[in-house]
């Protein structure tokens, strides 16, 4: 089974990872706390120290992008590729309401038209593969079956799915019907994100996910 550590703003940096890794070693991959760009496309101070090159640490790392814009994206991917990175991950999942005010993170999930003209832009200029980081949807989990066909549609390296929508957060149950749905129908490899919370979701993952 792959074992990934999730970002968390303000908390997962550079010299944090490299600390974890030391003591608690084997994992697959860190994902980085999200780079966001704006219009002057340049890293601030802490997202470069945040981005060190690729092959300046003894471990697996994927630079995490934050964007509505396809143009921003496709400057952050290839500043990532510039450092030795060979793979970029697209977050539509975060739930901020901060962030989706903005239409960006699970923000993106508002409107399935503009979200699959936005990849088919990046997918057609990204230097590198791209993975997606989703929610099944913003209000209802019956939105994530037309998302998921949007998603089928491009060649996403990995799809990791929070199997919760963007107004539960990070409470209440997550829905392992829908992401059986996902397991039966993604084109893409898929990853879990979100809590088990009982030995039957755990052996089920588990069987499904060597």
């Amino acid at each position: 089974m792959r074992y990934y550590f999730a970002p968390m703003e303000g908390i997962t940096d550079a010299p944090y990872r490299q600390v974890h890794h030391q003591f608690f070693p084997g994992l697959t991959a860190y994902y980085m706390p999200f780079i966001s760009p704006t219009m002057h496309r340049t890293l601030t101070n802490r997202e470069s120290r945040d981005l060190p090159m690729a092959d300046s640490v003894p471990f697996r790392a994927v630079p995490q992008v934050l964007t509505k814009v396809p143009e921003d994206f496709l400057w952050a991917a290839q500043a990532c590729a510039q450092r030795g990175y060979d793979e970029v991950n697209l977050n539509v999942g975060c739930p901020s309401g901060t962030v989706v005010s903005k239409g960006k993170g699970s923000g993106m999930l508002r409107n399935p038209g503009e979200l699959d003209a936005f990849l088919d832009q990046v997918f057609a200029g990204c230097p590198i593969p791209i993975t997606v980081k989703t929610r099944l949807g913003l209000e209802n989990p019956e939105e994530f079956p037309a998302i998921l066909d949007i998603y089928n549609r491009y060649p996403i390296k990995e799809l990791t799915i929070h199997p919760r929508v963007r107004k539960q957060f990070y409470n209440g149950d997550v829905d392992m019907d829908m992401f059986r749905f996902a397991e039966e129908n993604s084109r893409a490899p898929l990853c879990y994100n979100g809590n088990l919370y009982n030995t039957e979701q755990i052996r089920h993952f588990q069987q499904n996910h060597p």
